[in-house]
């Protein structure tokens, strides 16, 4: 935008005439001369014009130099004219532009070896941060931390310290001080409208300015003008604006002191107030005290103390040099003559919250309590809270055990370590559709003796049961190779005989405690046991299975991860083979279990509690209607009349990750029939024809075009099981085909818009006559041993002869 003039305008038109006049003349009467006059003494002239200028230069005159040289280029111009009118037709022309080019070129050479040359404006620090510290006017550092960016490699952003104490937060890395330092100019990035702060350092007042958001980098500040660039990377467009305008249309805000800093006033609210903790008993009397440092300004982060409140301990108004978080407990003994809580020493201000706890007894000193409880490779997790109450010497924390997940959704080769509330497969609809529910934390408290005795003689209390009773867990002794504890379980006066692990769960409905039975090497955790404290017995999963870890107990149903076997790195997983080694018997599976340079194959099961025992539920489903695209799990279709039936296993989202995504579509199953009909490659889109005899099914895949990309295609495929047939649709049918019916009249489905589940999306229906599916391009399937499989999977005829199909018997033909 133009700058108009600060001054009053007090000149009359003649005298700006008059100028104007001379400007013309002083450009246009050097390129006149220079063309007209004959060509030796034109550039004699040019000469001796940049010798002048040259002479000036060197005595100093550089400004008087600077005039000069705008007169010294029309001559220029004037001289290559000259040159074309001295050489006939065209060549004279091209003769005389070469010239000007060249000449021009010679002197702004010429310039800059004089010095007299007008040096391009350097352009200010970028927004992405790389141009190393900042200096004031002043020559001082400007201390920047708590650095962050916009999306991954977008422009950063962090908070900078002033030299006098001044903080100012979420700025951009483009700061430009005015040429009298007396403002600083910022932009504050953003995803959306970027936007502009100015701030006053001799008022100490910051302005939030309206008209801001042009600015991505700043270049220069005279103290009237902002000069700057928006989009760097794309337009790099120049921007201007004055600084009386900017300020006009600004919010502004005073800072005030907050120890040895100048702050937002926001921040003098988040300042923590005085508290008391007034014992039970006894005339003992603790407070909390407001603390800052001495100096924030010398902290590697000077707003953490501000960012994060905590007040000094006092006792019986004696420091203890300790310091509370806001909002944090402390907990008495009920006769007032002990208390703990969780704290830090002043002289770690700067390490961050820990969770240590710390202990004040009368008659002695404080001291930190040791750590609690260490954790075990083949245990859960146990992560401990806040303390709860001191009962004589035993002091209870709250805690909770991890989440262990598998690493792809119902099976894997890892188990997370999950430490939050977090969504779990809940069930299925009557078409497969996977149903999100929430898993929640397993929640107990952990007693541990004042004297630090460590696990030894340490109590667990689990989640209270439907009468109120607390299970217990008591600790006693760790297995022979260090994997996992054993500890005795009592409910209430009802002590469970044997020895337990640490991994529980109790049920949604509050009856039923689950646990698994210790087992010492070369033997591993396997009985999966469940206590019924209604009727005061236990009921034990017959099946032994190297039980890795609880996963939930909703509905009636223990939900757990075990091991299967392992499968050696580099080597490719599928739904034929999950692993190549099967594990030993439970009984001599320790070294199995701890061995390391393999991924051990863990897989889900659903074990039910039925009234008399505990069920091992299969794992797959049985499908009562065709299942969608996106169908969860394994399935049984049978067919009409149950004379056949399709078993499709391994099907994943194109993500193969643990992650539900209920509206994605699966792809990648394998199918077997029980008349013995094998195909890979498929999704869970399929149906059965009125008689049995013909099974549609679909392939999802994705097209891969160099130019518009890749995306998703779906293929009809007809299985005749009669014939041993396979038909091939070469067209793609559509996204998401979902089947609705197969008939004598035909195949009906209804095809969608988008390659992922919408809800209110119904579909576009579309109809094959059983003629136009028969007429497909047909495979012959080849019959190897009780199985037919396609001439691509003959060379896996193995995987599939090995696979265990004996849930499929119902439905074979004698």
């Amino acid at each position: 935008m133009s700058i108009p003039s600060t001054e009053p305008d007090d000149k009359s038109f003649g005298r700006l005439l008059l100028e104007l006049l001379v400007q013309l003349a002083l450009t246009i009467l050097p390129i006149v001369i220079c063309a007209w006059l004959p060509l030796p003494l034109s550039a004699a002239l040019v000469a001796l014009f940049a010798l002048v200028v040259s002479l000036v230069a060197y005595l100093g005159r550089l400004a008087l130099a600077r005039r000069l040289s705008p007169q010294l280029s029309c001559a220029m111009i004037g001289l290559g004219i000259g040159v074309g009118r001295a050489l006939p037709g065209y060549w004279g022309i091209f003769a005389g532009i070469v010239a000007v080019f060249c000449g021009l070129a010679a002197l702004a050479a010429w310039e800059r070896r004089l010095g007299i040359a007008e040096p391009a404006p350097a352009p200010g620090a970028n927004a992405w941060g790389s141009d190393g510290p900042l200096l004031t006017p002043e020559g001082q550092p400007v201390h920047s931390f708590n650095w962050s960016e916009i999306a991954m490699g977008g422009p950063a952003f962090c908070d900078h310290l002033l030299p006098d104490g001044v903080v100012l937060e979420g700025l951009g890395t483009s700061l430009c001080f005015s040429s009298d330092g007396r403002y600083l100019a910022a932009p504050i990035p953003s995803r959306g409208e970027w936007g502009l702060v100015i701030f006053d350092r001799q008022l100490r007042r910051l302005y939030q300015c309206a008209n801001g958001q042009q600015f991505w980098e700043l270049d220069a500040f005279d103290g009237e003008v902002l000069r700057g660039r928006h989009s760097p990377l794309v337009a790099n467009q120049a921007r201007e604006v004055r600084l009386d305008e900017l300020l006009a249309s600004a919010q502004s805000e005073d800072f005030v002191a907050l120890g040895d800093l100048w702050l937002s006033p926001a921040w003098a609210e988040r300042l923590p107030v005085p508290r008391d903790f007034p014992a039970p008993a006894g005339a003992h009397r603790l407070r909390g005290l407001p603390y800052l440092p001495a100096s924030l300004r010398e902290l590697d982060n000077p707003l953490a103390p501000l960012a994060n409140p905590a007040c000094e301990l006092w006792l019986d108004d004696q420091p203890s040099g300790l310091l509370l978080a806001d909002g944090e407990a402390v907990i008495w003994r009920d006769d007032g003559r002990a208390l703990v809580c969780r704290a830090r020493p002043t002289a770690e201000l700067e390490r961050g919250w820990s969770n240590d706890c710390w202990l004040w007894e009368e008659g002695a000193s404080w001291r930190q309590l040791e750590e609690p409880w260490q954790a075990l490779d083949g245990e859960p997790r146990l992560n401990l809270g806040a303390p709860l109450r001191i009962d004589g010497r035993q002091l209870w924390r709250a805690a909770y055990l991890d989440f262990a997940g598998t690493d792809r959704l119902g099976f894997g080769y890892g188990l997370y370590s999950i430490h939050s509330d977090s969504e779990t497969l809940a069930g299925l609809d009557e078409q497969g559709r996977a149903l999100a529910g929430e898993h929640r934390l397993t929640q107990l408290s952990l007693g541990i003796s004042l004297d630090g005795a460590g696990r030894n003689g340490a109590s667990l209390k689990l989640q209270a049961l439907a009468n109120g009773v607390e299970p217990h867990l008591d600790w006693l002794r760790d297995g022979a190779d260090g994997r996992q504890g054993a500890f005795a379980c009592r409910i209430g006066d009802w002590r469970l005989d044997g020895e337990w692990c640490l991994d529980h769960r109790v049920s949604d409905c509050g009856r039923y405690l689950a646990l698994v039975a210790f087992a010492e090497a070369p033997a591993v955790p396997h009985r999966l046991v469940v206590a019924d404290i209604r009727e005061r017995r236990l009921r034990v999963l017959e099946q032994p299975l190297l039980i890795a870890r609880l996963h939930d107990f909703h509905e009636g149903v223990v939900s757990l991860a075990h091991v299967l076997g392992r499968l050696p790195e580099g080597h490719e997983s599928g739904p034929l083979q999950r692993f190549t080694e099967a594990a030993p018997d439970a009984q001599r599976a320790a070294t199995f279990m701890a061995a390391g340079g393999e991924r051990l194959y863990y897989e889900v099961a659903r074990v039910a509690v039925d009234p008399d025992a505990l069920r091992l539920l299969p794992a797959w489903r049985l499908a009562e209607c065709p299942p969608v695209a996106n169908a969860q799990g394994d399935f049984v279709l049978p067919a009409p009349g149950g004379g056949d039936a399709a078993w499709l296993f391994g099907c994943e989202s194109r993500f193969a990750d643990s992650y539900l995504r209920e509206q994605e579509p699966r792809l990648g199953g394998c199918l077997l029939t029980a008349s013995g009909c094998a195909i890979a490659d498929l999704g869970p889109a399929m149906t059965w024809s009125a008689d049995g005899r013909y099974l549609a099914l679909t392939r999802f895949g994705e097209f891969h075009d160099p130019r518009a990309g890749s995306y998703p295609l779906w293929h009809l495929l007809v299985l005749d099981t009669h014939e041993h047939r396979l038909h091939r649709c070469a067209d793609p049918i559509g996204l998401m085909p979902r089947f609705e019916g197969f008939d004598a009249e035909g195949l009906r489905m209804r095809v969608h818009a988008y390659a992922y589940e919408v809800e209110g999306d119904d579909g576009e229906p579309r109809c094959f006559s059983l003629d136009e599916l028969l007429a497909l391009r047909a495979e012959p399937l080849r019959h190897e041993g009780p199985l037919w499989l396609s001439e691509s999977e003959r060379e896996r005829i193995d995987l599939w002869q090995h696979m265990d199909s004996t849930h499929l018997a119902p439905w074979r033909t004698p």
